[in-house]
């Protein structure tokens, strides 16, 4: 199984990505793209590539404790682009040194 670690973005996050993809939408270039929905949005932290699954729930146990081990803190959407033809990102500006952690 492919994975990857991500969070999800607070709503007010997704509202401000929600307005910059309405205005892509409405390229003329953008005629005949599949988009995701809001659910489907989220930041990568790390890949993960292929994972047996006998190690999920170890997996999945780890990853917890390290997020309640992390005291939130503030990012800002910054730039973006895509990733070839199937893919946008957006970028984040902030406390990215706890983000690496």
């Amino acid at each position: 199984m492919r994975l990857f670690v991500a969070v999800l973005p607070p709503e007010s996050v997704a509202d401000e990505l929600a307005a910059e993809v309405a205005v892509l939408q409405g390229r003329p270039e953008a005629d005949g793209l599949r988009w995701t929905g809001r659910a489907g949005w989220h930041f990568t932290l790390a890949f993960l590539g292929e994972v047996p699954e006998d190690v999920l729930p170890g997996l999945e146990t780890r990853l917890g404790r390290a997020a309640r081990r992390t005291e939130p803190f503030p990012l800002a959407l910054r730039g973006g682009g895509r990733f070839g033809d199937r893919a946008l990102w957006a970028g984040v500006s902030g406390d990215r040194a706890t983000l690496r952690r």
